[in-house]
């Protein structure tokens, strides 16, 4: 997984630090309120990107870990954390399905936009089962539409940026954490107002791409189509999108 990884968001690490989704304090406060941290937390943030989740988090609690395979990445955090004056914060690379800590380390794990990339969802689950200690909480925020609109997402998702691997549904998400070992506390979908044109510019899409990844999206049909309502407006293309929205916890 690491290589096609880095190589797709190492050039472009600076567009996620300041990325619409990523960066916006809804969605931030959102991942707040389902990871509850508390004073004397220790907490992982995989996959952590720019660090926003982590950084978020590190106010909350005793110490936040961020996580991600991509040094550029890290250095956008490190920025960040830099200028926000936040301490209690340390940047690790490595890999969601290989965790570098031992089992029973953190009291609170999140993971946020990106498991989707991850070849081995077992392992990856696994590892967080495994890092975790007893009766404490994960919690996952991904992309998770319904099938007809996965469907067609998916082959905008992969032309798009290749390393992305599959979105599962809220009822996928479920079967699999419990298969893990854990207690699914909650499990919803949310669905946002999509800007396409934004979403392509944060992994720098050729306008050529653009234009027909835009048209896939708006040649949907049948189910797919009024799950997606795409529209235009003042010629930008908007369409439904989802996240699932998971707290679990790791049984004693």
């Amino acid at each position: 997984m690491g290589e096609d990884v880095r190589a797709r968001f190492g050039p472009v690490a600076a567009n996620y630090a300041r990325a619409k989704f990523h960066s916006s304090a809804e969605g931030l406060r959102e991942v707040l309120e389902l990871a509850r941290p508390e004073p004397g937390d220790l907490a992982l943030d995989v996959a952590t990107g720019a660090g926003h989740v982590a950084l978020a988090l590190a106010p909350q609690l005793r110490r936040v870990y961020g996580l991600d395979l991509t040094r550029e990445m890290l250095d956008q955090a490190r920025r960040l954390a830099s200028e926000r004056g936040i301490g209690n914060v340390s940047w690790v690379i490595g890999d969601a399905e290989k965790l570098p800590f031992p089992e029973e380390t953190f009291d609170l794990y999140t993971v946020r936009a990106a498991p989707h990339h991850f070849h081995d969802v077992d392992a990856f689950l696994h590892e967080a089962h495994r890092v975790l200690r007893p009766g404490r909480h994960a919690v996952f925020v991904d992309c998770a539409p319904p099938v007809p609109a996965r469907d067609v997402l998916h082959e905008v998702e992969r032309r798009r940026d290749p390393s992305h691997v599959l979105s599962m549904t809220v009822e996928e998400w479920v079967e699999r954490l419990e298969h893990a070992g854990f207690e699914v506390e909650t499990a919803v979908p949310r669905e946002l107002d999509w800007d396409f044109e934004d979403w392509m510019k944060n992994m720098e899409v050729p306008a050529p791409l653009v234009g027909e990844l835009a048209a896939v999206v708006e040649a949907s049909e049948g189910e797919a189509r009024r799950q997606l309502r795409p529209e235009r407006r003042e010629g930008r293309l908007w369409h439904a999108y989802w996240h699932c929205l998971i707290r679990a916890r790791k049984l004693e």
